[in-house]
């Protein structure tokens, strides 16, 4: 099937900008909820099903990026179009997965560990550090199962599209021919009809306002919303009930004590040979320089300078600093405890490549006192007791509430906490707090909790923090009053006429032109000639003087000679544009390697979306709008 993908996509490169396109890859996947039977289903993609909460979340998080980019959600992006592009990117990572697997595409550890430990976020002074990957993860609610396999898949899924991209080829004739269009100049005059003047001639009547309200009702309909009471349990409120005494504080230190140690540290000095393509060479590189060193021929300072490609290291002559065991990997620390002072190491392999390792000072490892690190223990004494109750109260919760479906307050009594209840909200979710978290608004709007009126089942917000909702009170979908809308449809209305008045007025205007052949035809219907604009020697990826004006120029075929082009483009504002094309340059042809690697990114994009086109044509993909709609 890749095969038949790949000789589909091959084709006559497009002469216009082909756009990029990102292939989205979620790093973590699709998440997974706690849920009992009662599991809304937004779409299933070769049997595999995509619940509606996986789309929400999708949702959630598109619209906390844009906001955070933008600032606001500009008009047009609306929760139904978010909602729909959520969703096909959900389809469109299963089918990748889905294909990866089918044709035995498999991430390596060792490509795995490559990726994370040339991540910076889990680097230390520009080297993998295993403790803050492992602290980063932790913090985040991660762990490294879930992380690994994720990256695992993602890995996997670039694989599949490698195999295709890599293989995509364009004949340099073809690609100086592309690159002399790119190139291109043009030469044109614009005349703009604006919208907001034919605004002005619309006045809505009465009647036209309430058939508008009569025929449109459905656009002004309030959406359903609803409260919820709630119980939360969270592992922080349950921090200050735990008891603490001196024995108990004792004796916790006492099982934990090498918590509350300084690690025994060396100092490690290196010379890494990466390995590259060539992993033979890179093995033979690092032994040549280790014998070189052992017999004399040249000191470890120098040969670590001026050969070792930790180019950060290297510049200390090797040094990296200290290191604790589980700072840089299993591999690395067997050699570096097994080391004497000052001994060097035989070539060892490992992630980065081979390294020669040495090892210049020690410092043993340091046992604290009880005192010296009292309130960390009282913490993490504090901190474990807490999720040891946190559990107990967690099944005592789910089992009350699960026996009492008709009220929140047994299992609110069995765990000493009160029922809460929210703010109205949507099934968008609230603006902030608990009910703008995924999980709840998946689980608000499930038919258990939304129409049988019962608790629902237990909400694993994250390790520590669990809830149960039922529902409070239900305002169901309804026409809002005339009075409310009337601004609105009057809008509506002066919009939609001045369109049609702009777009009658440009099209006569253009027959006109192209018939007379200049802009005489303007000052014959009353319009001002002097407001004609002329342009020249407009390249492609102009934005001058608009993208879309441009886009249409270079649309239009070039003139004859000692004749005018002429044609048109309704500007997103709804301005009329009409355009005057006068004469086309063609550009420089030469291309350099910029410009080769432009071209080859843009066959890999088409082939990619070749890849994605097909997929979804042979996928058996079963929407559900009930679902998506709402």
């Amino acid at each position: 099937m890749l095969q038949n993908i790949h000789d589909k996509a091959k084709g006559w490169l497009a002469y216009t900008v082909v756009f990029l396109i990102s292939v989205p890859f979620a790093l973590f996947g699709i998440n997974s909820y706690l849920g009992g039977g009662d599991k809304l289903i937004a779409a299933t993609v070769n049997g595999e099903e995509i619940p509606f909460r996986d789309v929400q979340n999708e949702l959630l998080q598109q619209k906390q990026r844009l906001s955070s980019i933008l600032g606001k959600l500009p008009a047009g992006f609306d929760d139904k179009t978010l909602k729909s592009q959520a969703l096909e990117g959900l389809i469109n990572r299963i089918l990748i997965r889905q294909e990866a697997e089918n044709n035995g595409y498999r991430a390596s550890d060792s490509e795995v560990f490559s990726i994370i430990s040339k991540t910076g976020a889990f680097q230390k002074d520009g080297i993998f550090n295993q403790q803050k990957y492992e602290q980063l993860l932790a913090s985040n609610r991660r762990n490294k199962v879930s992380y690994e396999s994720g990256l695992r898949k993602d890995i996997s899924n670039r694989q599949l599209f490698d195999g295709i991209t890599q293989t995509s080829f364009i004949p340099t004739t073809q690609a100086s021919f592309y690159q002399s269009l790119l190139n291109q100049e043009r030469d044109f005059e614009t005349y703009t009809l604006k919208l907001d003047d034919y605004k002005a001639q619309v006045k809505p009547t009465e009647e036209e306002i309430k058939s508008y309200y009569d025929t449109h009702s459905s656009q002004f309909m309030s959406e359903e919303k609803i409260k919820i009471a709630y119980v939360q349990l969270k592992v922080d409120d349950l921090l200050q009930s735990v008891s603490v005494s001196p024995e108990a504080l004792q004796s916790y230190y006492d099982e934990n004590a090498a918590r509350y140690a300084d690690p025994e540290q060396r100092k490690v000095a290196h010379i890494l040979v990466k390995a590259g393509g060539d992993e033979e060479k890179a093995k033979k590189q690092a032994e040549a320089l280790y014998q070189d060193i052992s017999s004399g021929k040249t000191t470890f300072e120098k040969a670590a300078t001026e050969n070792s490609d930790d180019k950060i290291a290297a510049e200390k002559s090797g040094d990296m600093g200290f290191f604790a065991r589980g700072d840089r990997g299993a591999e690395f620390d067997k050699v570096v405890f097994s080391l004497q002072k000052d001994q060097l190491s035989k070539p060892t392999k490992t992630a980065f490549g081979y390294e020669l390792i040495k090892v210049s000072e020690i410092k043993p490892e340091v046992q604290k006192t009880l005192e010296e690190v009292r309130a960390s223990v009282e913490k993490d004494y504090r901190q474990e007791e807490a999720e040891k109750l946190f559990q107990d109260q967690v099944e005592k919760l789910q089992t009350v509430a699960f026996e009492n479906d008709g009220s929140l307050d047994p299992a609110a009594q069995a765990v000493g906490l009160e029922v809460k209840t929210s703010g109205w909200f949507t099934r968008s979710g609230g603006k902030e707090g608990f009910t703008a978290l995924p999980k709840v608004i998946a689980e608000s709007f499930t038919n258990s909790v939304l129409n049988e009126g019962k608790n629902s089942v237990l909400i694993e917000i994250s390790d520590v923090n669990v809830a149960v909702i039922r529902l409070d009170s239900k305002e169901a979908a309804k026409l809002k009053p005339l009075a409310e809308v009337k601004d609105k449809i009057k809008q509506s209305i002066v919009d939609t006429k001045a369109r049609e008045l702009v777009i009658t007025k440009g099209e006569s205007l253009l027959a006109k032109l192209k018939s007379a052949g200049n802009w005489s035809v303007l000052s014959e219907n009353g319009l001002n000639v002097d407001a004609v604009k002329t342009f020249t020697a407009i390249k492609r990826k102009s934005s001058k003087p608009s993208k879309d004006v441009v886009r249409k120029v270079f649309a239009t075929h070039a003139p004859k000679e000692n004749s005018v082009a002429y044609s048109n483009t309704i500007l997103p504002v709804g301005d009329y544009v009409l355009i005057a094309l006068k004469s086309v340059k063609d550009g420089e042809s030469k291309l350099d390697d910029k410009s080769k690697n432009m071209f080859y990114d843009a066959l890999s994009s088409r082939e990619r979306n070749a890849i994605i086109k097909a997929l979804r044509e042979e996928a058996d993909v079963v929407i559900f709008p009930e679902q998506t709609d709402n």
